[in-house]
């Protein structure tokens, strides 16, 4: 018999019970570093800009000498010189003075502002300003980016491309991160097999370990190993034991019913694991196990490819996140759709349709995908899924839905 548990209790389940893994650090060349997790907070050791810049191609100026420069009367500045890139400037510029300054150019002594080229016009030794600027307008300031002792990446922080500009602008060649997590995938039955042309009746193509490692693999997850197993209890029990040993976390389709042969359940008991959850009230995918060994964590998904898809999508996001302790994780994304055929559900279990969506008259149409638990290609069909609440009965035809992308 399943105890089951909501979607929500199991989350809270895995935050309680995995918030403290042992993760493992090292160091790690900045340049290696996209897709870890940072181990250490970074403070900057210096300011970006580290000097006075013009953003703009132009003229430096003391503002306040084209304060009211228009094109029928413009002002008028000596030209006295340029900023050369990648040098100091040691021109001042003066109220009657200015200076050209490139892109990214330092912004000379005296100057406040930069004047676009193209709003000056060039008379011999003198450039027109035929359109004022403020204070400060078209420059960066020192320190105006990125502040000496400011924080710039915090502990549990995801390194993106993003992140490694914002560390390699202060200069960091190295950083601390903690090691990518690492898994064992499983997939158990008597009619598995692997990479075989002809098939018996009886025969399954296994389906599983790929959909599954591959979405490991997407959330920067190792997969170590990945294993068809029999319906053999000892075989199943010691792939498991070593699984434990070599790996951080096991995820483990089929098996995890009430079957005669569904061995998940007995062996997890044998070895002395923690059952936490028997049964999420999730459609599909109802028969899944939370389990804890060793501090370790072990995720058993239903053997339907698409309930085993559906199961690990719900809970990987938040299983990752509760080991790297990371907070403040943002909303999964979505967009809305008009739902063009009636969706019902049974209430009580959170219900995850596909969908594939079209656009018609620059409007998102969803057209729901009614394939069994143990069909695949829905899922190739499919490019988003809508959820429909525990304490619903489902959505009628031409009502705005949610769509989230699959994967996300």
């Amino acid at each position: 018999m399943l105890l089951v548990k909501s979607i929500d209790e199991t989350i809270k389940i895995i935050k309680d019970n995995f918030n403290n893994y042992d993760l493992k650090t090292k160091r790690i060349l900045l340049s290696e570093a996209l897709n870890y997790v940072s181990a250490e907070d970074i403070i900057s050791n210096e300011d970006v800009p580290h000097f006075n810049r013009s953003i703009v191609d132009g003229y430096a100026v003391d503002f306040n000498s084209v304060k009211l420069a228009t094109s029928s009367t413009p002002s008028i500045l000596k030209l006295t010189g340029e900023v050369l890139m990648g040098e100091e400037s040691f021109i001042k510029v003066t109220p009657n003075t200015t200076i050209y300054v490139p892109t990214g150019g330092q912004l000379p002594l005296g100057a406040n502002a930069a004047v676009m080229i193209e709003n000056t016009e060039i008379l011999g030794e003198e450039v027109m300003i035929n359109k004022s600027v403020s204070i400060n307008e078209n420059i960066l300031l020192k320190g105006s980016d990125i502040c000496k002792g400011e924080l710039i990446i915090a502990k549990q922080t995801l390194i993106t491309p993003l992140v490694i500009g914002s560390l390699k602008a202060i200069g960091i060649n190295e950083i601390t991160v903690y090691e990518k997590l690492t898994s064992l995938v499983i997939s158990t039955g008597d009619e598995l097999v692997k990479d075989k042309a002809d098939l018996k009746i009886g025969e399954i193509r296994d389906i599983n370990t790929y959909t599954v490692s591959n979405h490991l693999i997407n959330k920067n997850i190792i997969v170590k190993e990945s294993l068809i197993i029999n319906d053999d209890f000892e075989e199943y029990k010691s792939a498991v034991l070593k699984g434990f040993i070599t790996s951080d976390i096991i995820f483990s389709s089929g098996g995890s019913s009430v079957g005669e042969k569904d061995y998940t359940l007995a062996i997890l008991k044998e070895i002395g694991a923690e059952i936490l959850v028997h049964g999420i009230s999730i459609k599909p995918g109802k028969p899944s196990i939370v389990a804890k060994y060793n501090n370790k964590l072990f995720f058993g998904l239903p053997g339907q490819p698409t309930s085993a898809f559906f199961v690990l999508n719900t809970f990987i996001n938040e299983i990752v996140n509760t080991i790297y302790q990371k907070d403040n994780v943002l909303p999964t994304p979505y967009f809305e759709a008009i739902l063009d055929t009636n969706v019902h559900s049974s209430t009580g279990r959170r219900m995850y349709q596909l969908v594939n969506i079209k656009k018609e008259n620059n409007e998102f149409i969803a057209t729901p995908l009614f394939a069994k638990s143990g069909m695949i290609h829905s899922l190739t069909l499919a490019n988003g899924y809508i959820i429909v609440d525990e304490f619903s009965e489902g959505y009628n035809a031409k009502s705005l839905v949610k769509v989230y992308r699959l994967g996300d």
